[in-house]
């Protein structure tokens, strides 16, 4: 089981910039740019077991609203997922 989306968005953020990072922190304000949006997507996708792409990273206000993206977009994949074939 993934862990929380929260969760998952301020550890892999922490990873990326090197420093403690707070749900209200954007990305810019912690030093992002283009590489740090790839990598910063690619750890999500790691942690989260879903795609994340660069520009989601970096359009949201802070990570609190990327983590709510990220969990709807969990919650929208979580049936597809969980469908038994027949």
């Amino acid at each position: 089981m993934p862990p929380a989306p929260i969760d998952a968005v301020l550890a892999a953020a922490s990873e990326v910039f090197g420093r403690r990072a707070e749900p209200t922190d954007d990305f810019f304000s912690l030093g992002g740019d283009s590489v740090a949006a790839v990598e910063l997507a690619a750890e999500l996708e790691e942690r989260l077991g879903i795609e994340v792409d660069n520009e989601l990273v970096v359009a949201l206000p802070d990570l609190a609203a990327l983590a709510t993206s990220l969990a709807a977009m969990l919650a929208e994949a979580a049936p597809a997922l969980s469908t038994p074939e027949h």
